[in-house]
């Protein structure tokens, strides 16, 4: 077998292998039939998935990236403004044939280049807004109507619509927004190669720290990246601790009212020098949150000479641990709405010799006086005598009832 066959055999099931790979996942007997079709009148027309244009080099993700594009494409299939049977391919690389094939099925004007690549997205609703920005644009709509996650200015606007095809849409609009701004390319690359083209919101926040960058003369770039993720982390980003044994719940980030105002660049790469070195293990580490007693009374009537009903206020993470895990229900996430004094949780149950069993929990909102909620194990609603008894506690303390 001569080496330019076994090239083209070895590109073949390659290829092969990725069309079973996109059929596996393309959905019932109808889908991928459809996708069967799609992919064979594409061979037929383009030398997308033919073997003589992959032999020699081939790319196993570029493959599957390809594939993808032609998922989400057959997955707008009712949209379509031409049958694919029509397409006359453009010429040139795979992502210009590509491109001839989206504008051909759903694009009556021309879209940029760039928005070409929303269609090798990963499934999920980021990439499906990313295909609905291609098909506004090429309906007619404006950039700026598109429903971007950044209100783009007209220059903004212009900038995007000429950004580089091989750009994913997110960085692009993050690089279109720099360079709207009056930013230098290789400024607009710099903060766009940060987590600010993954993630879009706060934009106030993150537009006034791109504004710093903007003013600082002969900024370094590579500071932006350490300073994004300190001040990321710092307002942002919650941690996962451990409470009582083993209960894991996430806690609110350490500064989330952070602002940058009278800040330099200077100081907060010091500030992000100094948190980095103090990074430790993402492992959760143990914590122990207490709160003080609050206003409403406990509550404790006899039931019988050897028990007794008792509502208890829960002062501290590790009973809220404790419940939860007892009570089969998620009381533990509470942790920060007690320690902000923006919630007291309750644990109704039967105390006697044998130790105290508990049959409830409550929630009682502390700024209105109201129990708000009540459950007993695994989120069942309260019997009849738990009931009774909250209303008589919720009585005594002067407490509405509204759950």
């Amino acid at each position: 077998m001569s080496a330019s066959r076994s090239y083209r055999e070895f590109a073949k099931s390659r290829i092969d292998e990725a069309i079973r790979l996109a059929r596996s996942e393309a959905g019932g007997v109808k889908a991928r039939r459809a996708l069967a079709q799609f992919v064979w009148t594409i061979q037929g027309r383009s030398d997308l998935l033919r073997p003589a244009c992959f032999a020699g080099q081939v790319d196993a993700e570029a493959l599957q990236r390809l594939m993808r594009g032609l998922l989400a494409l057959l997955g707008f299939r009712r949209s379509w403004l031409r049958p694919v049977e029509d397409w006359e391919p453009k010429e040139g690389g795979t992502r210009s044939v590509f491109g001839s094939l989206a504008h051909h099925l759903l694009a009556k004007y021309p879209v940029p280049p760039v928005l070409n690549s929303a269609w090798f997205a990963e499934p999920g609703w980021w990439g499906y807004r990313q295909q609905h920005w291609f098909c506004h644009v090429g309906m007619g709509g404006s950039l700026r109507t598109a429903g971007f996650p950044i209100r783009l200015t007209k220059r903004m606007a212009h900038e995007f619509s000429q950004a580089p095809a091989h750009l994913e849409p997110g960085f692009a609009l993050r690089w279109a927004e720099v360079r709207g701004l009056g930013g230098s390319e290789a400024l607009a690359t710099g903060i766009a190669s940060t987590r600010l083209s993954r993630e879009f919101f706060a934009e106030a926040f993150w537009r006034s720290v791109i504004h710093l960058f903007l003013n600082t003369r002969g900024l370094d770039v590579a500071s932006i990246d350490p300073i994004v993720e300190y001040l990321h982390d710092q307002k942002y980003r919650q941690r996962t601790v451990i409470i009582g044994e083993d209960t894991e719940i996430s806690i609110d980030p350490p500064r989330p009212d952070l602002s940058i105002k009278g800040c330099t660049v200077a100081s907060l790469l010091r500030r992000a020098t100094e948190w980095k070195a103090e990074q430790r293990s993402e492992a959760p580490v143990r914590k122990r949150f207490a709160w003080n007693r609050s206003e409403i009374g406990e509550y404790r009537r006899p039931e019988d000479e050897a028990q007794a009903w008792t509502i208890r206020e829960l002062l501290d993470s590790d009973d809220l641990a404790a419940e939860g895990k007892a009570m089969k229900h998620c009381v533990a996430t509470y942790t920060e709405f007690c320690v902000q004094r923006r919630s007291t949780i309750w644990s109704l149950g039967l105390e006697g010799p044998e130790g105290r069993r508990r049959l409830a929990t409550i929630e009682v909102d502390p700024s209105t006086k109201t129990v708000v909620q009540a459950s007993m194990k695994c989120n069942e609603d309260p019997d009849e005598s738990c009931v009774s008894i909250m209303k008589e506690w919720a009585s005594r303390e002067g407490l509405t009832v509204d759950c």
